[in-house]
């Protein structure tokens, strides 16, 4: 029989476009967060940029390209208003020797021209609005977004319920049902619950290993001056730079970003949270990689920032799909050559966390392969990507299973 309702733990992007992706097959969903809003932590900035970065042929560029083309769809059907959603495009500039050998090499596989095409420094300049003096792919179709507005549209579905202020401390199931126990006292009850509550997600799943960690990120927030305003697409060197909108007090700012630290935070304290003006700096030589003009115009004009933690794996991959009991794997390992159907899987619990900085690109279809395997549909993505997704990939490698670390449910 069919599953009627479910229980999303985490309401940022993850959370909220999982909820969406099973409330549209029918499933009553709860979406619990346990900050007063959704969309309050890592999917919390001001602006998220939507695109691609891809390195050629592999199998990582593989997934981004079809991870963003599947958000590109969704968002797009939301009908989100325009100062909430811009798919104004992006230029991946070549500002280095290592960049351009990049987007050269990206450019030669031949994509359909509505995808990505390669422009030089004169194109790159007129579809900017500014004079840049480097090559580039464009990528028409990229996109910013607002993530909270975003993050609201989705749980507005018809068929979710979202609740905040929810600690959630532990999850029990009984027979075909998940208890969910809040620190308020509270027990919910569904037939599938997904854990999508990032860096958090280690305490309600302590037996597995999840190799993930909270690195810090920081965007900049800087004002829009007359050289500024005639930017028309998004730019990136080794960050990004965004088009001038309107986010914060009808104020026309731009967003610089992101640092990513190098060293995983230790956890979400207020230290780690609080803006830091070397983060800035770092932000401003970003900014110089796209253009000398800019930086210099713009260095003293920086209004503020944002810092969040994201969720990392090691191997840069998500974590998305479902289960094993980990502790009965532990008890019995199963042989390598076994049958991965005979795994201790469990019906019903999933997982879509450690999206690093990607997470308004690849959670979506981590969120569709979820609703999906609840609803017993095909998977949206191939055998192979489903297996690199594996949340279970840690704990079997490290138990010398390197083989069905690769695989999923059949």
């Amino acid at each position: 029989m069919a599953a009627k309702t479910a229980i999303v733990i985490g309401a940022g992007i993850a959370g909220c476009s999982t909820a969406y992706a099973l409330a549209q097959r029918g499933i009553k969903v709860t979406l619990l967060e346990r900050n007063p809003d959704i969309a309050g932590e890592a999917s919390g900035n001001p602006i998220a940029m939507l695109y691609p970065r891809l390195s050629g042929d592999d199998i990582g560029s593989e997934f981004a390209l079809t991870a963003y083309l599947h958000s590109l769809q969704l968002y797009k059907s939301l009908n989100l208003p325009a100062e909430d959603f811009d798919c104004c495009g992006m230029l991946q500039l070549g500002f280095n020797a290592k960049e351009l050998a990049r987007i050269q090499k990206v450019a030669a596989q031949n994509h359909a021209s509505e995808i990505l095409q390669y422009v030089n420094k004169s194109e790159v300049s007129k579809l900017a609005g500014i004079n840049i003096e480097h090559d580039a792919l464009y990528l028409s179709g990229a996109a910013w977004i607002n993530p909270q507005q975003l993050c609201h549209r989705l749980s507005l579905h018809q068929n979710i319920n979202t609740l905040t202020l929810q600690n959630v401390i532990k999850i029990l199931k009984i027979n075909d049902l998940f208890e969910v126990h809040v620190s308020q006292g509270s027990v919910l009850t569904a037939e599938i619950i997904v854990v999508a509550n990032a860096n958090d997600a280690h305490e309600l799943c302590a037996d597995l290993s999840m190799n993930t960690q909270a690195v810090r990120g920081q965007v900049s927030l800087v004002r829009a001056k007359e050289s500024s305003r005639t930017l028309q697409k998004i730019v990136c060197s080794d960050g990004y730079f965004s088009p001038a909108a309107y986010l914060k007090n009808a104020e026309h700012l731009h967003c610089l970003g992101a640092t990513f630290s190098n060293i995983a935070a230790a956890e979400n304290t207020q230290s780690e949270l609080a803006i830091a003006e070397q983060d800035h700096e770092a932000n401003l030589q970003k900014l110089n990689n796209i253009s000398n003009m800019l930086y210099t115009d713009l260095k003293n004009d920086i209004v503020g920032g944002r810092v969040s933690l994201r969720c990392t794996a090691t191997d840069y991959w998500p974590l998305a799909g479902r289960l094993m009991d980990a502790k009965a794997l532990k008890t019995n390992p199963p042989r390598p050559g076994a049958n991965v159907n005979g795994l201790p899987w469990i019906e019903g619990l999933y997982m879509n966390i450690a999206h690093g900085s990607k997470g308004f690109t690849t959670a979506p279809l981590c969120a569709e392969l979820i609703a999906c395997m609840a609803s017993n549909q095909a998977l949206p993505v191939s055998d192979e990507f489903a297996g690199l997704l594996n949340p279970n990939r840690f704990l079997l490698k490290e138990m010398g299973l390197k083989r069905l670390a690769k695989m999923v449910l059949g």
